[in-house]
């Protein structure tokens, strides 16, 4: 296959005990046409000495003097450097898995009407062992009735165009600066959600999410307020049905077998669309599932 190109950026603050290992985790893949950018965002540990080492292997690196509380002007500036089809970024002490980036680039190429991808949600912890896999389905349903935990970032790949026509970068908020960017992505395109691991979260005790788990609810919950307020009255009726029936109905909506399920026009608009791996014909190919069946797991 001709490889698209994929931009890929790192910021970086303060993690000189994980930044190698993030790096490396990029670079190791051997994906051809990438182009992969390393903020290193005024840490004041050795953070930078690391990145340095790496030098040869980036597209490009650069420091940022002064502090500042989010990692969101260090992404765009990466970002501002790259001009991939294909773009997400990997925060210091997370991880891509082996390979993921030809998995990523075969999708996008053989599926050219989806523009947002994310796999199964992983996290690792301080060694770096998976310990925790969780198929984390979200649809702009789940995120209007509120049930937004968790579209990880990490796992998460989209196309340039969808990126300029949202606005072209990330806002400068606390801790749910990638969520406020789902919300902007799911007012233009399907949500499509990859039956296989692509990234990891490195779940440990100073992770800010770990660490600001009430504030970051806060402020998810005022991010789907003024979502809920850029839809139309047609849409705002369907959240509200699609809220009785993840609430009070899941029980007998959720037998429903998946095939079945996509008959109902009134329902199959619900669905998740989820892409897997044919191995018969060898390529990705794209499903719908029933969205109640999730409680049944």
């Amino acid at each position: 296959m001709k490889y698209p190109r994929i931009s890929l950026v790192t910021g970086c603050y303060n993690h000189e005990k994980y930044i190698a290992q993030t790096i490396e985790s990029v670079i190791s893949q051997g994906y051809p046409n990438l182009q992969y950018v390393v903020i290193n965002d005024a840490s004041t540990d050795n953070s930078e000495k690391i990145i340095k080492k790496y030098a040869k292997y980036l597209y490009h690196w650069k420091t940022l003097p002064g502090y500042r509380k989010t990692i969101t002007s260090a992404l765009n500036k990466g970002f501002s450097y790259t001009n991939g089809g294909i773009m997400g970024w990997l925060n210091s002490k997370n991880i891509l898995l082996p390979k993921s980036l030809f998995t990523i680039a075969e999708i996008f190429s053989q599926l050219k009407k989806v523009d947002w991808i994310t796999g199964i949600a992983t996290a690792i912890d301080g060694q770096s062992k998976i310990v925790r896999i969780r198929f984390n389905k979200k649809s702009v349903y789940d995120y209007l009735i509120g049930n937004w935990p968790v579209i990880q970032q990490e796992s998460t790949f989209w196309r340039r165009g969808l990126w300029n026509e949202t606005g072209g970068k990330l806002k400068n908020i606390p801790l749910v600066f990638d969520m406020e960017l789902w919300t902007r992505f799911f007012l233009k395109t399907n949500h499509y959600h990859v039956n296989t691991v692509l990234g990891s979260y490195r779940k440990i005790p100073s992770a800010l999410s770990v660490k600001n788990k009430d504030k970051l609810r806060q402020y998810a919950d005022k991010l789907i307020k003024k979502m809920q307020k850029k839809i139309s009255q047609k849409m705002f009726l369907k959240a509200k049905i699609y809220y009785v029936m993840d609430k009070y109905l899941w029980p007998a909506l959720g037998l429903i077998p998946h095939k079945i399920y996509q008959k109902f026009p009134c329902l199959s608009e619900y669905s998740y669309k989820i892409i897997f791996y044919s191995f018969k014909d060898n390529q990705w190919k794209i499903k719908e599932q029933n969205p109640f069946r999730k409680k049944f797991l």
